[in-house]
């Protein structure tokens, strides 16, 4: 995020102005639990394109919600198979898409009939229901992902942040 930063020809930070501040603090927290190769395989390209990716209000919660989304539908479903849980991987395929609220708690009544799902999948949903900014809870889904060992999860990362940026408005094509 610093070179973001540093391309937008503004102040040294790891949180600058021009960049949207859900992909950013997804980006860091994933930046500061890869190695340098795994870093720069999956994180590098997404530099310049991190530049001027700042929206509204209504954009960064449609974010939070595609992370959530993707979550839900794809990187607990992962988690769940390489532990040997494809029926309960298959179980997430039937939840809607995460847009909103009422969403998120059909969703908090599915990860509560797991019977073992991480811990960190129930807090990033508890987080967006009491309406925390998605900035504060995208973080969560990090641990998932370490679990996934760090090839896997650098796909899923890649994907996800594919995602977000080329996405103006990704409520629209959540399911997708």
């Amino acid at each position: 995020m610093e070179m973001v930063a540093w391309l937008a020809g503004e102040p040294h930070s790891d949180e600058p102005a021009c960049a949207c501040p859900v992909t950013g603090a997804l980006v860091r927290a994933c930046n500061d639990t890869m190695g340098d190769a795994a870093r720069n395989q999956c994180l590098r390209a997404f530099v310049p394109r991190l530049v001027n990716s700042r929206g509204s209000a209504a954009l960064e919660r449609a974010r939070g919600m595609l992370v959530i989304h993707w979550l839900l539908h794809t990187l607990l479903p992962a988690w769940l198979r390489s532990r040997g849980r494809s029926g309960d991987a298959a179980s997430l395929a039937v939840l809607p898409p995460v847009l909103g609220d009422a969403e998120l708690h059909a969703v908090l009544a599915a990860i509560d009939r797991l019977w073992h799902a991480p811990r960190a999948v129930r807090w990033v949903v508890l987080r967006a229901l009491e309406g925390l900014p998605p900035a504060r809870y995208v973080t969560g889904v990090v641990p998932v992902l370490r679990d996934l060992g760090e090839a896997e999860s650098g796909k899923a990362v890649v994907a996800l942040l594919e995602r977000l940026i080329s996405s103006r408005c990704p409520l629209g094509d959540a399911a997708g």
